[in-house]
Order: structure tokens, then C-alpha cells, then sequence
């Protein structure tokens, strides 16, 4: 692929988000180019949900769907690499605009009039054992994407509950099923990983109040530390062994544990180099856009997928791509008109 190639969008990401955007490009016969090294955030889903006309579908048949879509347009490009660096320069083959250089892993390089900056984030998981092994298969973060199938099991959520996601993931999983054991107990329980008095603690009132809602609907605490996940295989689920402050340990099995963990933006390092503003998001640092288009702080930039929104989802990772192909679009239409002005002496 010639150096000399001015693409109107290099695309880092090859994900919803990203292929989102090329799409919405090749609606405009605007050329882009998607990179990506094929390492997704949901590797290891079987089906996503929630996604309207794609529920229970597998990531990957979404993917090649998506795929053979834009090809049928013929603009858009596809590179098997991983990004290293990026500057913002000055192109005298597209009349000295201001565009991108992207260079590879590989030693490849790229032109871009602009950059759209799909990379995602990366979870970092909790040091408890077993998690990773149990991640994403009875780990779930998001009960729109995962849960129904295993709504009548017991449910169990990781965390202390400090925060709101804790008491609200309860709310969430109670609404689940209104099925109850044969005690009468309701199937959720809280896992706070060690001891836990409300009392005590620097809680927000609306979060204590969310807390004790839940805990007034039947929810319990469990206080005991966890020593570790165990796959339940060929039983569904995981099992939880949890120890108390005398040092008795138990078993307890649930259908799947919900926990949301801290995230951080993959491709920090382009993302300083770029001079890119972040913002806290509810579980870790995020790209800082403007709406409707997804813009950052650098004209000609755009995140969109989990790195630039605030509520990660397949569908709002779609959504911020389609948003940022209209930034896109206007932005270079803006600069072509510029262009014809100056042309017809009409500045």
C-alpha cells in the first residue's frame, strides 16, 4: 500500500465502534482505513445480547456480517497491525491541511485526513483466583448483555458496596426473576470480599439508601473474604470459596457472579503523544469527546467505542461510530468548501 495514499480516515480499531464509522463513510464514498490487530475486549462471549437484530448472536458472526456489508462498497481498506505512533501534520499532497501520519508495529505507515481512535479499554481484573479463569464465561459486568440464560440460579455480586453499582447490579438481578429458594430467600447475594459496616462507612446517602432498598427486598451481605472462583464444570456456574473471620471455609455455588472492574484506556501512550484530553468515566479513565460527533480536543480526532463513551455497550459502540462518520463528513466537506472558495476567489 503506497506511503502517498491520503485516506480521509485511518481508523484504529476494528471493532462495533470502528466499523461503525467506516460504514457510515462509505455512505458518503469516503475512503477510510481500519487497523486492527483482531484482540477484542469480548474474546471468550458466546452470544451478545440486546443488540437489536443481532440478540444471542455470536461476536464474531456480527463481525463478518458487518465485514462482507462495508466491502460491498469498495472504500474501504483493512491492515492486520498495531499502531505505534501517530503525529498531526501538515500534508502537502492534500493542499497542506493538517492530517496523520500513522505508523505500525510492522514499519508500515499511513496518511490520514483524519484519525478516529477505536482501541478500546482493557479490564483489569481484581487479585482473587480464579477470576480470570471464570472471566467472561460466569463473570458478567453487564446484565442487558448477560444473565437471562442463568436467571433462575443463584446470583451473587462482587464488591463492596460503597459505590452504586453494587446495590444497583442487586436491584437488577432481583427484577431478574421473581423465583425465591425454598426458604423464602431471594436468589441474590452480596459479596462484599470482607468485612462491612454501612454504619462506619463514608457512603453517599442516595447510595445507602439504594442499599438498604435491596437489602429490604431480601438481599443479603456476605461478609466472609473470598479465597477463591472455582469453575463448576459440568454443573453451570462458579463456585465461591469464602473463609470467616475464624477460618472456616465454605464452598457456595452460584449461577454467575456479577462484577464490573476497573478499566483503563488501551493505546495510552498514542493517546498522550496526541495531546488528547480523558476524563474520569465510572470505572476508569475515558477519551473526552464533545456530542453530537464524538470530537476530542484535536480537530481531525474522534474516539468512539468504549474508549470515548460513558456506557459501554455493542450498541453504543455503534452509535458513537455512525456519530463520529458524520463528524467526519462535515468536517472534510467544510475544508472542500473552503477550498472551492478560495478557488473562485471568494474568501
Amino acid at each position: 500500500m503506497a506511503a502517498k495514499t491520503i485516506f480521509d480516515a485511518i481508523i484504529i480499531g476494528g471493532g462495533p465502534g470502528g466499523l461503525s464509522t467506516a460504514l457510515g463513510l462509505c455512505r458518503q464514498s469516503r475512503t477510510s482505513l481500519v487497523i486492527s490487530h483482531k484482540v477484542f475486549r469480548n474474546d471468550g462471549i458466546e452470544a451478545s445480547h440486546a443488540v437489536l437484530g443481532h440478540d444471542h448472536t455470536h461476536p464474531q458472526e456480527i463481525w463478518a456480517k458487518a465485514r462482507q456489508q462495508i466491502d460491498r462498497y469498495g472504500t474501504t481498506s483493512y491492515a492486520e497491525d498495531e499502531v505505534v505512533s501517530a503525529e498531526k501534520q501538515e500534508l502537502p499532497e492534500w493542499s497542506g491541511h493538517k492530517g496523520f501520519l500513522v505508523k505500525s508495529k510492522t514499519g508500515q505507515s499511513w496518511l490520514g485526513k483524519t484519525l478516529v481512535l477505536a482501541m478500546g479499554v482493557k479490564d483489569i481484573f481484581p487479585p482473587i483466583k480464579g477470576y480470570k479463569e471464570n472471566w467472561p464465561r460466569n463473570i458478567y459486568q453487564c446484565l442487558f448483555c448477560d444473565g437471562w440464560e442463568r436467571r433462575n440460579t443463584q446470583k451473587a455480586i462482587l464488591g463492596a458496596p460503597t459505590g452504586m453499582v453494587v446495590p444497583m447490579m442487586a436491584s437488577m438481578a432481583l427484577g431478574m426473576n421473581k423465583e425465591r429458594n425454598e426458604d423464602g430467600s431471594v436468589k441474590v447475594t452480596i459479596l462484599s470480599d470482607g468485612p462491612f459496616k454501612l454504619e462506619e462507612s463514608n457512603v453517599e446517602p442516595s447510595v445507602v439508601k439504594q442499599l438498604k432498598a435491596v437489602m429490604a427486598r431480601g438481599v443479603k451481605i456476605d461478609q466472609r473474604k473470598i479465597i477463591s472462583l472455582e469453575n463448576s464444570e459440568p454443573e453451570e456456574g462458579v463456585n465461591v470459596r469464602l473463609r470467616d473471620e475464624n477460618g472456616q471455609e465454605e464452598n457456595v455455588h452460584f449461577g454467575f457472579i456479577v462484577h464490573k472492574p476497573q478499566t483503563e484506556l488501551n493505546g495510552q501512550q498514542l493517546i498522550k503523544e496526541l495531546g488528547l484530553e480523558t476524563e474520569k468515566g465510572g470505572h476508569g479513565d475515558i477519551i473526552k469527546v464533545t456530542a453530537p460527533f464524538q470530537v476530542t480536543n484535536v480537530p481531525g480526532i474522534y474516539a468512539v467505542g468504549d474508549s470515548g463513551v460513558q456506557l459501554t455497550h455493542v450498541t453504543t459502540a455503534m452509535l458513537s461510530g455512525v456519530s463520529a462518520a458524520g463528524g467526519i463528513v462535515h468536517y472534510l466537506n467544510g475544508l472542500d468548501d473552503e477550498e472551492a472558495l478560495a478557488a473562485a476567489g471568494l474568501e
